[in-house]
């Protein structure tokens, strides 16, 4: 598989101690990038800030294990960790270290979560990025999109326009009952958009899983539980979609409507980029 006609995606959904250091999550990403590599994947994600610092105020460099791990196996990664900006507020990184060790990427959340902390995931407000997230690999355009950004249809498609052909979406976790929605709104973004969305998450206080990876038609895998999920994605075929238009034809050679991206009328959307009031203030909630 190549980032011309297809790539084999893997999505790793590490199990979380809290009494464990946070520094051994690095033994353990290190040992999914060597599954990963085993399995033939071009690229392994990672949840939100993992392995981390995933707490704000922690100080450690999982990059170089990281950037051999992926030589050695061979396989690319896309990994989080938080980092302060050095005046009292932090953001949350997601990095991609290419297959030979370098980095190919770096995505400062643009849209951190809204409303209270979570105790775990960062323990404090986060400061938003200046720009949505969009990567390259192998020619393959990779666009990011961190928890909560996943429910954000403007962001999501604005990545799609730029060329993205996969939608990486790494989540903290802490569901809960949101679950059932949030892979459906992982499924829809790879609707509406004809790309391939990896969704996964790190497994807290005994959750069930919501590891996935669709594509504009169907699933290609999910799991519950923890460890890798491996599917092959098939880019001439999401390519042959996005190219052509809805058809009446029966029995219909598609089982999603085809060239969405192209049917718009942006000058009916001017509303979207334009300042409006009541709209949540990220720059404010992060001090």
């Amino acid at each position: 598989m190549n980032a011309t006609t297809g790539f084999r995606l893997a999505v790793a959904q590490p199990e979380i101690d809290p009494d464990r250091e946070e520094r051994g999550r690095v033994d353990d990403a290190i040992r999914l990038i060597t599954e990963a590599g085993a399995a033939g994947a071009g690229l392994v994600l990672f949840p939100e800030s993992y392995p981390g610092p995933i707490s704000a105020g922690l100080d450690f460099d999982a990059g170089p294990a990281i950037a051999e791990a992926c030589r050695a196996a061979g396989t690319a990664a896309c990994w989080g960790r938080v980092e302060s900006l050095g005046d009292g507020r932090f953001v949350t990184v997601v990095l991609l270290t290419d297959r030979d060790g370098t980095e190919a990427g770096r995505y400062v959340r643009s849209h951190p979560a809204t409303g209270d902390v979570h105790p775990v995931l960062s323990g404090a407000p986060m400061a938003p990025g200046p720009e949505p997230g969009l990567f390259e690999i192998d020619g393959l355009k990779l666009g990011v999109v961190v928890c909560s950004e996943l429910w954000n249809p403007e962001l999501c498609r604005v990545l799609a326009l730029r060329g993205a052909e996969v939608l990486l979406a790494p989540a903290g976790g802490g569901f809960g009952r949101v679950a059932e929605n949030w892979r459906l709104m992982a499924r829809a973004r790879a609707v509406e958009n004809e790309m391939f969305v990896g969704l996964t998450q790190q497994l807290m206080e005994g959750e069930s899983g919501s590891a996935l990876i669709a594509g504009p038609e169907d699933v290609l895998a999910s799991g519950t539980g923890p460890g890798l999920l491996v599917a092959d994605l098939d880019f001439e075929r999401a390519r042959w979609l996005r190219g052509r238009d809805d058809s009446m034809e029966d029995p219909k050679p598609f089982s999603s409507l085809p060239g969405l991206v192209r049917a718009r009328r942006p000058e009916l959307y001017g509303e979207l980029g334009a300042p409006a009031d009541g709209l949540y203030d990220f720059e404010a909630a992060s001090t």
